[in-house]
């Protein structure tokens, strides 16, 4: 019977879901109010590869603008992995949508330089801009131009099973890294569960002064960046050396170990929050990660933003319909929705109770956009292996050369 009420609740409200046969995409189409005028409806396709959580409250905030707005007819599309493919093909084929929503700004370089999606530099400068968090909205932007907003930010934090510690864990990293070592025992417990990966450990190599690229563009991570890289693949390598410390370029291992209690701090993303409130409760904490102590430098992580674009192909009309979506879901009400479900707005001034997203506040203001750049992203898999590499135990210098000179073919 609740299941019978569900339906006609939905129903009654305009939502409905459409059946594909051909693919296995959810398709929802949020019809208009009787109100409507036809005459002046604006059909708006939305394409986004959100998971479950975030594809429902996405179409939630939808729904609730298309109450206020029964003009316009919106499609969304869940598209999942396949997002980028499946936009490219439409477009060919003359079908593409008219908003996307990107799941990482990585892409934006990509689409704008093959002008896949729309300059909208001029269009958002009527829009308040202030609150969004630059790391977020510069990862929007290629070159001096704006192609989306920012929806969703990501970036790593440390965290920590407040239960263990009087107070916050040490602010630098010699600290941190003694007191993990005083919780690890030989039965499998371990004070610090790190995974080795470059999204986590990168952040530390600006602190040891290193840089993959300079400020034209040019190359320098085996040059004048050497030294530095060297010292932080030591140091990485170190603590995968170090028995009294659960560290590997292993995300399972790192995972089951987190999950199965095992370990009392780890680095994850900022957007695992509730993975870590169901785990150790109202003794989760999480912080900024530690400042290096060899260098006194706090670690500089990349914020990976979720990034909302519009297609060149649309109307007009279609593209300005897109334009006031695009504003109503980073205002303060949707994303607070967004933050409510311990999803990290990309708002600065969003007030909160819980004590979680000052500190989440404080690591995003110490980080940077993700690079847009097609070089630095062509060549992110270069510094995937080179991590790699340096921890099955290749030569550094002789890595550090051969990721340069990758770096430098690209």
């Amino acid at each position: 019977m609740r299941a019978v009420w569900r339906y006609f609740s939905l129903l009654m409200i305009g939502i409905f879901i459409v059946g594909c046969s051909a693919t296995s995409y959810d398709n929802t189409l949020l019809t208009p109010g009787a109100t409507a005028n036809p005459l002046t409806r604006t059909q708006l396709v939305i394409w986004h590869g959100a998971d479950a959580q975030r594809s429902e409250l996405f179409t939630r905030l939808l729904l609730e603008y298309q109450r206020a707005h029964p003009n316009v007819v919106i499609q969304i599309v869940n598209r999942g992995p396949n997002l980028l493919h499946d936009y490219r093909a439409a477009l060919l084929e003359g079908t593409p949508p008219d908003l996307i929503w990107l799941n990482e700004n990585r892409w934006v370089g990509e689409l704008a330089d093959q002008q896949l999606i729309i300059d909208l530099t001029e269009r958002l400068r009527k829009v308040n801009l202030e609150p969004i968090v630059p790391a977020a909205l510069d990862g929007a932007r290629y070159g001096d131009k704006l192609y989306g907003l920012p929806l969703t930010l990501n970036l790593p934090v440390l965290y920590y099973n407040r239960a263990n510690f009087v107070s916050t864990p040490p602010q630098s990293t010699a600290e941190w890294l003694e007191i993990a070592r005083g919780f690890s025992d030989d039965q499998g417990q371990y004070g610090l569960a790190y995974n080795l990966s470059l999204y986590f450990t990168q952040p530390y190599l600006p602190a040891f002064g290193g840089t993959i690229f300079d400020e034209t563009g040019a190359v320098v991570l085996g040059t004048q960046s050497y030294t530095p890289t060297l010292q932080w693949l030591t140091w990485v390598d170190a603590l995968a050396q170090d028995p009294s410390l659960l560290a590997r370029d292993d995300h399972r291992l790192i995972a089951r170990s987190v999950s199965q209690n095992s370990a009392i701090m780890t680095i994850d993303w900022a957007d695992q929050i509730s993975t870590y409130r169901q785990l150790w409760g109202e003794n989760v904490g999480v912080q900024p990660l530690p400042r290096l102590s060899q260098t006194g430098q706090e670690p500089q992580p990349f914020v990976r933003s979720s990034v909302l674009v519009i297609s060149p192909r649309s109307t007009e009309q279609q593209q300005n319909a897109a334009l006031d979506v695009m504003r109503f879901l980073v205002e303060m009400k949707a994303q607070t929705a967004f933050q409510a479900a311990d999803i990290p707005s990309v708002r600065n001034d969003l007030a909160s109770s819980d004590p979680l997203y000052p500190q989440l506040q404080l690591a995003v203001s110490r980080a940077s956009a993700w690079p847009t750049t097609l070089r630095f992203n062509n060549g992110w898999d270069i510094l995937i292996a080179l991590v790699r590499n340096s921890l099955n135990g290749a030569p550094l210098e002789e890595s550090i050369a051969n990721a340069d000179r990758l770096l430098r073919s690209e």
